[in-house]
């Protein structure tokens, strides 16, 4: 368990150690060393990972992946099923935002902010699906049974996105949304056709959704309730965190799970 642990804390020491060295033979680079870094350990990450996966896992990378073929009819279909349930909880949230009053329309869309959320959604999608939903999904699983390696990434999931700028009310409703969404993300695995594209479209465009939505298209009040709506400082709220995105994250929970036990049932 050692390794395990230690896994995340080396890279990370590895990709400082390297920002460090880019930083000093290009002084002009030093504004941005943290993301240099950061960059530099996923990309460490990227590369060392297929090699745990054989080595620790004892399994072939392409398994612990599922299905990635883009050229399966069927796949494209269901990813394009999670893209859509997204852009529908973002388009939920966001008409009520508008009709309780707390949000106006304005258009601010323009092509950077376009790129801005395509290049979030795969960013996030992609490196927090890797860490959370691979990764640390198959390190836990190696320690216990299925059903507790699942609760405790989705747990890890929402701890590791704890606010220290919010309050303690503030980022337990973050953390019971993010806790709801660890979980959904995670039930690729109990699909007929698993993939990790399924989290990563949908954990992406969520993402991205909003954040296009909320940067162009709606004007959020500072007076927003919070308990509804999420978590946030001047209109920058977080829906994950509001009631109504938990509760239609626990929606989607419910209906995955008896999709999943009608699918193994037959």
């Amino acid at each position: 368990m050692l390794n395990s642990l230690l896994f995340f804390p080396v890279l990370y020491f590895i990709g400082w150690v390297g920002s460090n060295l880019l930083v000093y033979f290009f002084p002009s680079l030093e504004i941005g060393k943290s993301l240099y870094g950061t960059i530099l350990t996923f990309l460490i990450f990227l590369i060392v990972l297929p090699i745990w996966c054989k080595f620790k896992w004892n399994k072939k990378f392409s398994y612990a992946l599922g299905n990635i073929k883009l050229n399966n009819k069927r796949l494209l279909l269901l990813l394009s099923g999670e893209i859509c349930k997204s852009f529908l909880i973002i388009l939920i949230i966001s008409f009520l935002l508008i009709f309780g009053g707390f949000a106006d329309l304005e258009n601010k869309v323009n092509i950077r902010l376009i790129f801005d959320s395509l290049f979030l959604a795969f960013l996030v999608g992609f490196a927090e699906e890797l860490v959370f939903r691979v990764w640390l999904f198959e390190e836990l699983n190696l320690y216990f049974n299925f059903g507790k390696s699942n609760i405790l990434q989705s747990i890890l999931f929402a701890i590791l996105h704890f606010r220290w700028d919010m309050s303690l009310t503030n980022n337990f409703q973050l953390i019971l949304g993010l806790f709801l969404l660890g979980l959904y993300l995670n039930k690729w695995r109990s699909l007929e056709l698993q993939s990790i594209l399924f989290p990563i479209s949908f954990h992406g465009s969520l993402v991205g959704f909003w954040f296009l939505i909320d940067q162009s298209i709606l004007n959020i009040h500072s007076n927003v309730p919070e308990i509804f709506f999420g978590p946030g400082e001047e209109g920058n709220i977080n829906p994950v965190g509001g009631l109504i995105g938990i509760c239609l994250l626990i929606i989607l929970n419910l209906f995955q799970t008896s999709r999943s036990f009608y699918i193994n049932k037959n």
